[in-house]
């Protein structure tokens, strides 16, 4: 049974050898002549010193790595995770209705005032009497007024809409911005989708090469990745390398 620890960092409690069913620990070395390098032991190797643990250390760097490589492969969703977003955002109106809407609106406006000026042509021709053309220019003035009315109330909501959909943009854009995996938030991410990684020695013919994480991320899916770089790998190869030179 793997034991949980008090977090401190981003993978603290979530890396186990399943060898010795125990966690790991973070120690940084210090050196002169380079950068400060970040490893993650077993914590048995780490206490014991015994070389029986072929997964006994991992450059911090490698683990982000390989876990920047898995969490991209589901930025795929984060399309459809903004659009989700933004539908409890706002429901934006339907510009194409209420396109309709205003050139409806012109037309009725148009017709009036055509029939106003038709009106007067008739006074002139002495066929409407002043007291009808007064009576009747009073009640087309009135519905050019509401028409004029309503165009002014529906070019505000259009001003609004396009603020809301300029709104809805920007906001958009610094969702996607931030639904996207990059080395300098992944720990954020490594916090809430990583339930835990557990290394395991897989016992094959080459020695020291046969290590596999498996990667349980928080809703339970199970990711295998097969013979990552340790420590242990890569001191045996640069001793390889001296020992051919």
């Amino acid at each position: 049974m793997y034991q949980k620890h008090q977090t401190m960092y981003p993978l603290s409690s979530k890396l186990y050898c399943d060898k010795h069913k125990c966690g790991f620990v973070r120690k940084i070395r210090h050196y002169k002549d380079k950068e400060d390098v970040t490893f993650w032991y077993c914590s048995d190797f780490h206490k014991t010193g015994k070389k029986n643990c072929v997964p006994a250390c991992f450059k911090e760097e490698d683990l982000y790595n390989i876990l920047l490589s898995v969490f991209k492969t589901y930025e795929i969703y984060k399309e459809e995770i903004c659009e989700e977003l933004l539908s409890l955002y706002s429901n934006v109106s339907k510009t194409e209705e209420e396109s309709m809407q205003e050139t409806k609106l012109q037309n009725e406006l148009y017709l009036l005032e055509k029939k106003k000026d038709k009106l007067l042509d008739l006074a002139l021709d002495d066929i409407l009497s002043k007291k009808d053309l007064k009576n009747k220019t009073l009640t087309i003035e009135k519905q050019i007024l509401q028409t004029k009315s309503k165009l002014k109330e529906l070019e505000g909501k259009k001003i609004k809409l396009q603020e809301q959909t300029s709104k809805r943009k920007t906001l958009k854009e610094n969702i996607l911005k931030e639904l996207e995996i990059t080395k300098e938030n992944l720990e954020n991410y490594i916090e809430e989708l990583l339930d835990k990684i557990i290394v395991i020695e897989n016992h094959g013919e080459v020695k020291n090469q046969n290590i596999e994480l498996k990667i349980i991320l928080a809703g339970g899916k199970i990711i295998n990745i097969g013979k990552p770089k340790t420590q242990a790998n890569q001191s045996n190869q640069s001793n390889s390398e001296k020992q051919k030179g």
